[in-house]
């Protein structure tokens, strides 16, 4: 998939003439702005959820070597791996579009964006899609299922955390969607600060937020963190009965 990003430009690299760092940043993260999550996301969730959902299948056991030292170290085991896989993962894929995105430009004559400043959004693509693996892996042992934390993950992102700031709204919280935790991670992938004039309108309405991308990375890592210590609360507590 990653190395459709190279054709993929060829659609409209008329229309883009030189691309900036930042969209060439968008474009390897599979452009957050039109699918809401990265597509990444929808592979990285199976993964994700995997550790704590083979649990619930066997039961009580835990399924690491690190039993023998308790629920607690077996889940943060489980967290330090799904990190690495999902921030893996978006490395990977994040090379191999641009080595397809390099190759594609190269041979159209396009002037190649500043590659040194494409690593900064990729690094944010990179956390997001590890932060990603944590919250699955979170909502499995919060929810003690392993269909519903995939059927939430799906549509809240998506769907659900839209109508929420929609509602928000309503009751004179404006403003308040751009903190959520979504609006807040799709801010930390797309920086709607460096857009202008309609562009901007129409990239903070994609986004759902008008936070900062270094804002809605804290703010995303905070909800994250938040979420990883819940799901350990309930993974020992459940053992523990």
């Amino acid at each position: 998939m990653s190395l459709l990003t190279g054709p993929g430009l060829l659609i409209d690299l008329d229309e883009r003439g030189p691309i900036s760092a930042g969209a060439m940043g968008d474009l390897l993260a599979w452009a957050p702005m039109t699918t809401q999550i990265p597509m990444l996301c929808f592979l990285v969730l199976v993964l994700g959820t995997g550790p704590v959902a083979t649990d619930l299948v066997r039961g009580a056991a835990r399924t690491t070597w690190l039993t023998v030292n308790g629920p607690r170290m077996a889940y943060t085991a489980k967290c330090l791996v799904g990190f690495a896989v999902g921030a893996g993962v978006a490395a990977i894929s994040a090379l191999v579009g641009a080595l397809s995105a390099t190759v594609v430009l190269a041979v159209t004559d396009t002037p190649q964006p500043l590659w040194g400043a494409v690593t900064v959004p990729v690094l944010r693509f990179v956390l997001w899609m590890g932060c990603w693996a944590l919250l699955s892996l979170a909502l499995v042992a919060l929810m003690n299922n392993r269909i519903l934390p995939v059927v939430v993950l799906c549509l809240w992102p998506i769907l659900a955390e839209r109508l929420l700031g929609v509602l928000l709204g309503y009751a004179g919280l404006d403003g308040a969607g751009d903190w959520l935790p979504f609006a807040a991670g799709r801010a930390m992938l797309t920086d709607v600060t460096s857009f202008t004039g309609d562009d901007r309108s129409f990239a903070v309405s994609m986004v759902g937020s008008q936070v900062s991308s270094m804002t809605g990375l804290f703010v995303f890592l905070l909800y994250t963190a938040a979420f990883s210590a819940a799901g350990c609360w309930a993974y020992c507590r459940r053992e523990a009965r």
